[in-house]
C-alpha cells in the first residue's frame, strides 16, 4: 500500500474526528455528578470509531501521529469503564445487594469521580493534540448533542404470562452450583488482601492479568445469561425471592470484573507508553491506577462473591433431593488426611448436610476429623478379616510353636505374609520390609506372633489390609454424585497413596 502524506492524512480524518474532538472539548464543562450514560456512550462510540480509522492508516506506527492513536484508545477505555460504573450505580438498588463492611454506594460514587478525572485529563490531551496537529478546529457546541437521560416516570403493567419452568429446581441448582464453582475459580481476586500498595505492581501479570480477568468476567457473564434465558420472567423466579437476589450479585460481579479487565488492559497495554518520551501527559499515575484496581474493582467482586456463597448454599438446601450411595472405603490406609479432606471439601462446597455411615456409627462428612475416627472401626474390621485368614492358614493351624526357635518363627511368618500378599489380603508399602524388628515373646504361639506382627506393621504404616468394607453417604443427590465420582477415582490417590488427577467435574477440589 502506498505511503500517504501528512497533509492528505489530516484532511482525510478531519471530519471523522470532529465529534470526538467536540465532545472531548466540551467535557470540561461538566462536573462528575453531571456525567451520564448517553454522554459516555457517545464518547466511547466516537473514540472506538476513530481508533479503528487511525489503525487503518497505520497511525500507531508513526512517530507524529501515534500520540493521537494512543490517547484515543485511552479515552475509549475510560469512557467504557465510566459507563459501566454508572450502570452499576443506577442498577444497584434493584440488585438487593448484601450489606458489606464498606459502603459500596459511596465507594462507587468516589470511583466515578476518579474515573471522570482521568477522562477529563485524557480529553484535554486530545484537545492539545488537535491544536498542535491542526486537525479540526470547527468544533460543535455541546448543546448540539442530546446527552440527557430519559426521565422514567414509572413502569408498564407487567401483564405477560410468565414462563412455566419444566424443571425449576434443576435450573436453580445448576445456577447456584455454577456460582460456587466460579467462586473457587475466583481465588486470584483475594490478591488485594495479601499485598500492600507498594507490592501491587508485582502482581501483574503473574497473578492478575487482562487475560485471567477476561476469562473470569466471561464466565460470570455466561452465568447471568443462563439466568436470563431460563429463569428471568419465569414462575420460579417469582416464587423464590432468593433467585433474583443471586442474579443481582452475579450482575454486579460481572460488571465490576468488566471494568477490572479494561483497567488492567490499560495498565498492561498503554501505561508504559507514558513512561517514554512523548508529548502526552499521563492521565493517571500508575500507583493510583493500581490502587483503584485492587481496592475497588477487585476487592468488591471478591467480597460479593464471598457473600453470595451462603445464598447459593441456601438455594441448594431448598431444592435438595435426598438420596444415599454405597461406596468402598479408600484403598490406601482408609480415611486418612487426603481422602477425608477431599470429601469434606465437596460437602462444604455445596453447604449441604451429608452423613457417612459405617456399621452402626454415623460421621459428619463435612469434618475431616470426624472421618478420621472411622479408621479405628475400619482397622478393627480389617484385623478381624486377616485374623480369620491367619487362623485358617495351614502353617498356623498346626501350630507347634514350642518346637520353633525365633529364626524359624520369622521364616514361617514371612511365608504367611507372602501368601496373604499373593491372595491380595494385604498390601506392603515398605520396599525394605523385613521382620528384624519383631521378636517372639516368651510362650507366644505362632498365631499370636503373626497377629501381633500384623497389628504392629499396620500401625507403623508398613502394610495395609485389603478390605471390601463399604460406607454409606446420605444427603443431597448432587453432593452424592460428586462423592461417588471421587470414590470411583480412588479418593484422589492410587493404591500406593500417590496423588492422581481428578476428573474435570471435581477440578474445584484442587484450587
Amino acid at each position: 500500500m502506498q505511503t500517504i502524506e501528512n497533509q492528505v492524512f489530516k484532511t482525510s480524518i478531519a471530519e471523522d474526528m470532529q465529534d470526538l474532538l467536540s465532545i472531548s472539548s466540551g467535557l470540561s464543562q461538566y462536573r462528575a455528578e453531571e456525567v451520564n450514560r448517553p454522554l459516555l456512550g457517545r464518547l466511547n462510540l466516537e473514540s472506538s470509531r476513530c481508533e479503528e480509522l487511525l489503525d487503518a492508516y497505520g497511525a500507531q506506527q508513526n512517530t507524529q501521529w501515534s500520540p493521537l492513536r494512543k490517547i484515543t484508545a485511552v479515552i475509549k477505555a475510560f469512557s467504557r469503564i465510566g459507563y459501566s460504573l454508572l450502570h452499576i450505580k443506577n442498577a444497584a438498588p434493584s440488585y438487593s445487594l448484601v450489606q458489606l463492611d464498606e459502603d459500596f454506594e459511596l465507594s462507587t460514587d468516589n470511583m466515578i469521580a476518579s474515573i471522570f478525572a482521568i477522562l477529563i485529563k485524557s480529553c484535554n490531551e486530545i484537545c492539545k493534540l488537535n491544536q498542535s496537529l491542526d486537525i479540526n478546529h470547527d468544533l460543535k457546541p455541546m448543546d448540539s448533542y442530546r446527552f440527557g437521560e430519559n426521565e422514567v416516570l414509572g413502569r408498564l403493567l407487567s401483564d405477560r404470562v410468565r414462563k412455566e419452568s419444566k424443571a425449576p429446581g434443576k435450573t436453580a441448582v445448576y445456577l447456584a452450583t455454577s456460582f460456587l464453582n466460579l467462586a473457587e475459580e475466583s481465588i486470584m481476586l483475594k490478591i488485594y488482601k495479601k499485598l500492600n500498595e507498594e507490592e501491587y505492581s508485582s502482581a501483574i501479570p503473574e497473578e492478575v492479568s487482562e487475560e485471567k480477568l477476561r476469562l473470569l468476567e466471561n464466565k460470570f457473564h455466561n452465568l447471568q445469561s443462563l439466568y436470563d434465558t431460563y429463569l428471568s420472567g419465569s414462575d420460579v423466579a417469582k416464587k423464590d425471592p432468593s433467585l433474583p437476589v443471586l442474579r443481582g450479585h452475579i450482575s454486579v460481579v460481572y460488571h465490576l470484573l468488566e471494568c477490572a479487565t479494561n483497567l488492567t488492559h490499560y495498565y498492561e497495554r498503554h501505561s508504559l507508553y507514558f513512561h517514554e518520551k512523548t508529548v502526552l501527559e499521563p492521565p493517571v499515575l500508575d500507583k493510583d491506577l493500581l490502587s483503584y484496581l485492587m481496592k475497588y474493582f477487585i476487592s468488591f467482586p471478591e467480597r460479593y462473591i464471598l457473600a453470595s456463597q451462603k445464598l447459593c448454599k441456601e438455594i441448594l438446601k431448598h431444592y435438595a433431593e435426598m438420596g444415599e450411595i454405597e461406596v468402598p472405603i479408600p484403598n490406601y490406609r482408609g480415611f486418612h488426611v487426603r481422602p477425608s479432606t477431599l470429601i469434606a471439601k465437596i460437602v462444604v462446597h455445596y453447604g449441604s448436610d451429608v452423613t457417612m455411615t459405617l456399621g452402626s456409627n454415623d460421621y459428619n462428612a463435612s469434618m475431616p476429623l470426624e472421618l478420621f475416627r472411622a479408621n479405628e472401626e475400619i482397622n478393627q474390621v480389617k484385623r478381624k478379616s486377616v485374623s480369620e485368614c491367619l487362623v485358617n492358614h495351614k502353617l498356623i493351624a498346626q501350630d507347634i510353636s514350642a518346637q520353633y526357635d525365633t529364626p524359624l518363627m520369622k521364616k514361617i511368618l514371612r511365608i504367611v505374609f507372602l501368601d496373604l500378599l499373593e491372595k491380595q489380603k494385604i498390601m506392603i508399602y515398605d520396599n525394605n520390609f523385613s521382620f528384624e524388628d519383631l521378636t517372639p515373646l516368651e510362650n507366644e504361639t505362632l498365631g499370636e506372633f503373626a497377629k501381633r506382627g500384623i497389628a504392629l506393621y499396620l500401625a507403623m504404616g508398613k502394610i495395609d489390609i485389603v478390605s471390601d468394607t463399604k460406607v454409606i453417604f446420605k444427603g443431597d443427590k448432587r453432593v452424592l454424585q460428586d462423592l461417588e465420582t471421587l470414590a470411583n477415582h480412588g479418593y484422589g490417590e492410587d493404591k500406593f497413596g500417590n496423588n492422581i488427577v481428578l476428573p474435570p467435574s471435581l477440578s474445584y477440589l484442587r484450587r
